[in-house]
């Protein structure tokens, strides 16, 4: 017997029940599918995902936090002309 499932049934049975977005911005748009998406999510302790236009990039925390790093150091040198 198949049974429909309400979305929060689905949702509740798969990975990541809970997300929270992270941080949400708009993005310059170039013609692709997704060509404003900025989205990054914390799967509650589990990983953390950005998504970056038509890309997704998964990071368990201790990645991430290693991630964010790298770029906050990359912005500082773009910005002081890697002194």
């Amino acid at each position: 017997m198949t049974q429909m499932l309400t979305s929060i049934e689905r949702k509740s049975r798969g990975m990541n029940i809970f997300v929270r977005e992270i941080a949400k911005r708009k993005l310059p748009t170039e013609p692709d599918l997704s060509s404003s998406k900025l989205v990054i999510e914390d799967n509650i302790g589990e990983s953390i995902h950005v998504h970056v236009r038509n890309t997704r990039l998964e990071f368990s925390v201790e990645d991430y936090l290693k991630f964010a790093e790298c770029v906050e150091e990359a912005d500082r040198r773009f910005r002081d002309g890697d002194r």
